[in-house]
C-alpha cells in the first residue's frame, strides 16, 4: 500500500503483501486521492464484509477511523470508486491473483487422505453465470431480459475441504463451455485427471485428449452412442457396467477406445439415477472411477461458497467489462486469502467457518481471531439421537387452531 496502515488490524496484516506489488499498484501514482492500491484494499474489505454497494463503502470510509488510518483517505465519493474500478487494468489484478496462487501452492498443507492420494491429482472443470443489470449490463447481452457473464474455472482439489481455483477464464455468457480457447486455457496439463459434467460432451475433444495423454472423467448422457467392445465383471454394490467402448467422431470418422463405467445412486427423494461415466484411466477400479466423478461436486461447492459466503452475485458496477472482470478477480483474491488463513491456522476447518470468524475480527487482532477460531469445544454430548424402534407409518395430522393476538 502507498499509505501507512495500522499494524494491529487483522485485515492489514492479511493484505500486507500488497506492498510487495507496489510496482503494479502504483501505475496511477500521480492520482490526487484514490490510488489503485487503496482501491484494491477498499473493495477487498467490502467483499469480506458483504457490503451492498459503493455508497456503503464510501459511508464506511467516512465513519471509520481505522479505515482512514489504513488508506489515508478521510472521505471518498461512490462515483470515484466506480470510476476507479473501471480504470484499473484487469491485467494488474490477474497478476495479483496469480502471485497469491503461487504463494498458496508453496505452502505445505496437511497430508492428503488415502482416497485422494490413490486417485492422484484431480481438477474439476465447470463454469457459473453471473447476471448483470438490464441497463448497465447490455454489453453482455445474452437473451431478452438477461445480461450475464461467465467464470470458467479449473478447480484443483488439494484435500477433502480445500480447493484452489487456477487461472480462470472470464467471458460473456454467450461463450460456450466447450469453446476451444477456453478449454485450451483450462485443460492442458498431463498427470492430472480432469472431471467434467454433461455440459462438456464432445467426442472430437475426447479423442484429442486421448492422443495428447490428458486424463479425464466425463459424464455422458443416456442417449450418447458408444460401441461396447469388452465388458468386465462388477462386484461392488451399485455398479452396473464396466466396459471398454469405442467412440467415433461424427465429423472426421476417427475412433478411439475408452472406458465406460455405469452406476446407480439414490437421491434424497428416493429416486434412482443411472450415471454413465467415460474415462481413459484403466489403472483404477470401476468403483474408484465412480468416486472420481463424485469429487466433481467440489466445483459446485466452490461456486456456492463464492456466491453465498462471499456474495459474488452482487456486482457493484457493470457499466463496462473492465469493472466486472476486476471485481471477479477481487473476489478470487479474497477466496485465496481465506484459503491461506485456513491452511495456516485451521487446516481442519472449512473455509466458510474461517470466513465467518474473519469477518468478526476483521478490524481486530490476529491473536483474537485465532483464539476464537481454534477454541476448544465445550459440548461433550453427541446431542439427540434416534433410538430406533418402529418407524411411524402415518404422518402427523395437523388441525387448524384459531389464534388471536
Amino acid at each position: 500500500m502507498v499509505n501507512k496502515v495500522a499494524e494491529k488490524v487483522l485485515l492489514c496484516q492479511v493484505t500486507q503483501w500488497l506492498d510487495r506489488n507496489a510496482s503494479l499498484l502504483l501505475g496511477d501514482r500521480y492520482a490526487k486521492k484514490l490510488h489503485w492500491g487503496n482501491t484494491v484494499f477498499l473493495f477487498l474489505e467490502a467483499i469480506f464484509r458483504g457490503r451492498k454497494g459503493t455508497q456503503e463503502i464510501a459511508d464506511h470510509v467516512e465513519s471509520s477511523t481505522w479505515m482512514q488510518e489504513c488508506t489515508g483517505i478521510q472521505s471518498i465519493h461512490q462515483s470515484s470508486l466506480n470510476r476507479k474500478l473501471g480504470e484499473l487494468p484487469p491485467e494488474v489484478l490477474r497478476e495479483l491473483h496469480l502471485s497469491r496462487l503461487e504463494h498458496l501452492l508453496e505452502q505445505e498443507g496437511p497430508p492428503l487422505p488415502k482416497k485422494l492420494k490413490k486417485l492422484g491429482p484431480l481438477a474439476a472443470v465447470d463454469s457459473t453465470s453471473l447476471t448483470l443489470g438490464r441497463v448497465r449490463g447490455q454489453w453482455a447481452y445474452q437473451q431478452t431480459g438477461k445480461n450475464a457473464v461467465k467464470m470458467h474455472t479449473c478447480l484443483h482439489l488439494t484435500g477433502e475441504h480445500s480447493a484452489i481455483p487456477m487461472a480462470p477464464v472470464l467471458s460473456t455468457a454467450t461463450v460456450a463451455d466447450m469453446d476451444t480457447d477456453v478449454l485450451a486455457a483450462l485443460v492442458w496439463q498431463t498427470g492430472i485427471t480432469y472431471l467434467f459434467d454433461r455440459g462438456y460432451i464432445h467426442y472430437t475433444q475426447y479423442l484429442q485428449w486421448l492422443q495428447a495423454g490428458i486424463l479425464f472423467v466425463a459424464r455422458l448422457k443416456q442417449n450418447s452412442k458408444v460401441k461396447v467392445l469388452k465388458t468386465r465383471k462388477v462386484k461392488a454394490a451399485g455398479l452396473v457396467l464396466d466396459a471398454d467402448v469405442e467412440l467415433t467422431c461424427p465429423k472426421t470418422g476417427k475412433t478411439g477406445v475408452f472406458r465406460l463405467v455405469e452406476y446407480k445412486y439414490t437421491d434424497k427423494k428416493k429416486k434412482v439415477h443411472l450415471v454413465r461415466v467415460l474415462t481413459n484411466r484403466w489403472d483404477i477400479t470401476a468403483l474408484e472411477v465412480a468416486q472420481l466423478y463424485r469429487y466433481r461436486w467440489k466445483v459446485e461447492l466452490f461456486f456456492k461458497c463464492m456466491k453465498s459466503n462471499l456474495h459474488l452475485k452482487k456486482i457493484y458496477s457493470s457499466r463496462n467489462p473492465e469493472a466486472v472482470w476486476n471485481l471477479i478477480y477481487l473476489y478470487l483474491i479474497a477466496y485465496v486469502l481465506c484459503e491461506e488463513l485456513r491452511l495456516c491456522y485451521a487446516p481442519k476447518q472449512r473455509i466458510g467457518r474461517v470466513l465467518a470468524v474473519f469477518r468478526l475480527y476483521i478490524k481486530g487482532t490476529l491473536a483474537d481471531f485465532l483464539k476464537h477460531l481454534n477454541r476448544p469445544k465445550e459440548r461433550t454430548s453427541k446431542g439427540r439421537r434416534n433410538k430406533g424402534g418402529r418407524p411411524a407409518t402415518h404422518p402427523k395430522v395437523l388441525k387448524p387452531k384459531p389464534i388471536q393476538f
